[in-house]
């Protein structure tokens, strides 16, 4: 193949992955509009529209503001947008982590589970429940409960870490049965707290399971730089994540230095997970099966892969809080069960269908 016919393909390749985005972005918007109506206030899009327009310096004077009451206007913007904003950058962050650590691993079953942040999170978490009082204290624009969850969540991974290390490598397989280990550990110390936690107990439960009820601006304003810095420095490694999968002696022969990559991308990972963990709680399956389903549609390469995951794990997450929020009436459900309910089945379907391993 000449070098016209090669930049002639990937110039294709190129137009058609932006094709992809701009119409993932804008399914993203709508989605995020669309959640915004979801709720027991009755509020139309017009005002919806009306409201967030408002905000726009260049448009608010456009907007006639008096059609929005000041009840409509505070449930949208201080309950409603965190809230689903919120679940669009955990969605998007948790769908990254996956992909990187699936390329890391080459492994389509790995998680931020197998790592260990997600148990060093809730182990930590409960921890400044019991003993940390009332959690007032703010740390990098946190609480106290979710500074505590962050710091848990990277200290495990750095455990986890260092208990692999063979000389100056990292065996994948010895990280991921490090992790098995650690992850059995720390959940057996949690029960010893949690059964000792006493009232506090339903709270340890509700935070594990996974939601955004609680959440304002300073917790979206936190974890937002974390959680995109990352997304971002992993894209300029997507290329060695391609490389990766084609295993580590090609890899290197290419001019990857896989250790070094490795370690920056489990870094990077985890700081994402840790960042999405400390404000949601533990959400499952969006690190396991949105890279699946993008993989299964766009294809394995990493460069478009890490992008529409995030994307697709943002819909994917502010929808399933939508249902949680009025599933079962005035009470809502933890997302993570949400997750958990639509992800099993959706997964299962997958390994069925697909039974062949992924490559380039």
């Amino acid at each position: 193949m000449s070098a016209e016919e090669v930049q002639l393909k990937y110039s294709k390749r190129s137009s058609r992955w932006k094709l992809i985005l701009a119409i993932l972005v804008v399914t993203l918007i709508g989605a995020i509009i669309a959640c915004l109506n979801i709720g027991y206030a009755p509020i139309t899009f017009s005002q919806i529209l009306s409201i967030l327009g408002k905000q726009i310096p260049f448009l608010s004077g456009a907007i006639n503001s008096s059609s929005i009451s000041a009840t409509n206007e505070a449930i949208i913007m201080q309950i409603r947008l965190p809230r689903v904003l919120a679940g669009a950058i955990v969605g998007a962050g948790l769908a990254a982590a996956g992909v990187i650590y699936q390329g890391v691993f080459r492994n389509p079953m790995a998680d931020s589970y197998l790592t260990g942040s997600s148990a060093g999170a809730s182990f930590a978490y409960t921890l400044a429940v019991l003993f940390a009082g009332t959690g007032v204290l703010t740390v990098f624009g946190l609480g106290l409960y979710q500074a505590a969850a962050f710091i848990g969540a990277m200290a495990t991974v750095f455990i986890v870490y260092f208990m692999s290390r063979v000389g100056n490598k990292v065996p994948v397989t010895t990280l991921l049965l490090s992790g098995v280990v650690v992850n059995v550990f720390i959940l057996a110390l949690q029960t010893i707290f949690e059964l000792r936690s006493g009232q506090a107990l339903l709270g340890i439960v509700a935070w594990i399971a996974g939601g955004f009820t609680d959440i304002t601006w300073i917790d979206v304003y936190a974890v937002f730089p974390f959680i995109l810095i990352g997304i971002v420095i992993a894209y300029f490694f997507t290329r060695d994540l391609n490389m990766l999968a084609m295993g580590d002696d090609t890899a290197q022969y290419l001019g990857v230095n896989t250790e070094r990559v490795r370690q920056i991308l489990l870094v990077i990972g985890s700081l994402i997970t840790a960042a999405c963990v400390s404000i949601s709680g533990v959400i499952g399956f969006v690190g396991l099966i949105i890279p699946h389903m993008t993989r299964l549609i766009i294809g394995p390469d990493h460069r478009i892969l890490l992008p529409t995951s995030a994307i697709v794990g943002a819909m994917f997450l502010i929808a399933c809080d939508a249902v949680a929020r009025v599933a079962t009436g005035a009470n809502e459900l933890p997302v993570g069960v949400i997750t958990a309910l639509v992800g099993t089945p959706v997964f299962m379907y997958l390994l069925r269908r697909r039974k062949t391993t992924y490559s380039l």
